[in-house]
């Protein structure tokens, strides 16, 4: 009699260890998904734009938190953009754009005129995204150039 409570015993502790480790399974998993983020990789011509344009960037991060913006400076925006390196470049001043190449205006108060430069086809959710809140933040004031 003593061994079948044993048993029984031994049963139910292993039923509640193979529970509880379930639980503990399910909450690490849950601690595991954690949500990638989307890398968006800006060009400039002139890292003084980064910086005035901050204020920009950062209500787009705000409004965005899945992406994650990548700024770098490049001397060759348009073949960093149109290589890859870049999803969106921009250029101080203007810029005749070659085949491959999409680029409109872009005029914001203490920032000289820049050409913002991107991939002409399909682009990623976050590219598209940062193009529109471009639009939405100059007050609509693009200036389609091709």
């Amino acid at each position: 009699m003593w061994a079948v409570l044993a048993v029984i015993v031994f049963l139910a502790g292993q039923a509640y260890l193979f529970h509880s480790l379930g639980k503990v399974d399910g909450f690490l998993a849950q601690q595991e998904e954690v949500p990638e983020k989307e890398v968006l990789s800006l060009a400039f011509s002139d890292p003084g734009t980064a910086e005035r344009m901050a204020q920009l960037l950062a209500g787009f991060s705000r409004e965005n938190p899945e992406v994650e913006m990548v700024l770098h400076t490049d001397t060759a925006v348009p073949e960093a953009v149109y290589e890859g390196r870049a999803a969106v470049g921009f250029l101080s001043g203007t810029f005749c754009p070659r085949h491959g190449l999409s680029c409109f205006a872009l005029e914001l108060e203490d920032l000289p005129l820049q050409q913002v430069l991107w991939r002409t086809g399909t682009q990623a959710e976050s590219t598209n995204a940062f193009l529109q809140y471009l639009g939405h933040s100059s007050g609509n004031s693009l200036k389609t150039v091709i």
